[in-house]
């Protein structure tokens, strides 16, 4: 049995998540396969085999920098797997209650499948699985099932050795300079700003009872092709992404012309080495925010332009790693029984504090482990979302497709209402990839 660390990133992301909503995040596969649910979770152990640190259970340390540690014992693990006919359920609702339900990290596993039979493409399977974020973040989360599904179609998947856990990986990417350390808090501090200029909102749903609503939709090839190109000049897909997203919720918002008129989108950053990117099983993401005025969205070009230029800063600034310092300051310094209670200062006014909405894109991933029979046709994923953040978008761009995943708090959007936004934020995507690429 080992014991591994909290990193300061999962205890902050811990309270958070004791304070709120669960902060579960969703990946899902359609197949064209019966998938044995046996060799499944046989395939499911080997994966937990090859990322120890999936078997962790938490537990208080006090040996420890933030009080907590993971547990990792040295024999199997067997991860929940549960089997559900898709003529005997609701897709929606089974979705709210498996993606939607708390893990309890002491008795848990942070992670659990889902097969839903006939629930994939021409009656196919659908697998289904929800991880932790305090955990690990979405490439973690694919980095299990890649693993898991090496396993299933009978090959070893990679050790992953405990040793290269997040801690490590933390530890190598904070600034040693402690110039540098205080430049990127200030960076951060600047958000403070935000309780004079808060963000728009995109509903006014119920945040006292959360449950999730999901809707997903996979681009075709040619406009996949021309968003990888990117828009002009240093404009990437991510930023085209980001400007449409700006865009939808302007003109969804037109019709309550009085709120604020400042649209800020959270966006996760990956900050693994570039060399490991998809690599390791852990929380190695830290985020940024992307704000427009309503001058920068009087068109497409001012709105891509804009957006481009606060995630170049991003890329060359340290300020994703300011936030980070911050809970390191008040790790060392403040008790537990305090650090616990901080999560609430964003209740009341702090809540302006908070995005518009979050956007999370994974990039070109690697194509899924082959199948032994049948073949695996669209995959996506979502992160969570919570009141006055209500909304998420996962993009993931496997192959020659892109797909989009959506996640919504229900009390804010009614099925109908998130499949309109799901439509109208795709072709305003198409729309700024025609105006900005000439395609």
């Amino acid at each position: 049995m080992r014991r591994v660390p909290f990193t300061r990133l999962q205890e902050a992301v811990f309270h958070i998540e004791r304070a709120y909503t669960p902060l579960n995040i969703q990946a899902e596969a359609t197949t064209t396969a019966r998938l044995d649910a046996e060799r499944l979770a046989t395939a499911a152990r080997r994966a937990c085999e090859a990322y120890p640190v999936v078997k962790g259970r938490r537990r208080r340390d006090d040996s420890g920098p933030t009080d907590y540690a993971w547990v990792i014992p040295d024999g199997p693990a067997d991860v929940p797997l549960e089997t559900v006919d898709s003529d005997d359920a609701d897709l929606g609702g089974l979705r709210r209650r498996f993606y939607g339900r708390r893990f309890d990290l002491e008795r848990e596993l942070p992670i659990r499948l889902l097969v839903v039979r006939g629930g994939g493409t021409d009656g196919g399977d659908r697998l289904c699985v929800c991880a932790s974020h305090v955990s690990m973040d979405g490439v973690g989360a694919l980095r299990v099932l890649y693993a898991l599904l090496v396993a299933y179609r009978g090959d070893d998947p990679t050790p992953h050795p405990v040793e290269k856990s997040p801690r490590e990986m933390i530890r190598t990417i904070r600034p040693t300079d402690p110039r540098r350390r205080l430049r990127s808090m200030g960076a951060a501090a600047r958000r403070l700003s935000y309780l004079f200029d808060p963000p728009a909102r995109l509903s006014a749903g119920d945040s006292s009872s959360v449950e999730w609503r999901f809707a997903h939709r996979h681009l075709d090839a040619d406009l996949t092709r021309r968003l990888i190109g990117g828009g002009p000049e240093e404009s990437t897909v991510n930023d085209l992404l980001l400007a449409a997203l700006h865009l939808t919720i302007d003109r969804w918002n037109a019709s309550a012309p009085d709120g604020p008129d400042k649209i800020g989108l959270m966006m996760p950053v990956n900050v693994r080495p570039q060399e490991r990117f998809y690599d390791g099983v852990g929380l190695y993401t830290l985020f940024d925010s992307v704000t427009t005025d309503a001058s920068h969205r009087r068109d497409v070009a001012r709105t891509l332009s804009r957006v481009t230029e606060q995630t170049r800063h991003t890329k060359r600034s340290d300020r994703p790693l300011g936030y980070l310092e911050w809970w390191h300051l008040a790790s060392a310094t403040l008790p537990l029984s305090v650090r616990k209670r901080l999560p609430r200062l964003l209740d009341g006014p702090g809540e302006r504090l908070l995005d518009t909405a979050v956007l999370s894109n994974l990039g070109r991933i690697p194509d899924l482990p082959a199948l032994p029979e049948g073949t695996f046709e669209q995959l996506w994923f979502t992160p969570p979302c919570w009141p006055p953040t209500p909304v998420s978008i996962g993009v993931a761009t496997v192959g020659n497709r892109l797909h989009l995943g959506f996640r919504y708090i229900r009390s804010g959007f009614d099925a109908a209402a998130a499949e309109s936004f799901a439509d109208r934020f795709c072709e305003q995507l198409r729309a700024t990839v025609r105006d900005t690429t000439g395609g």
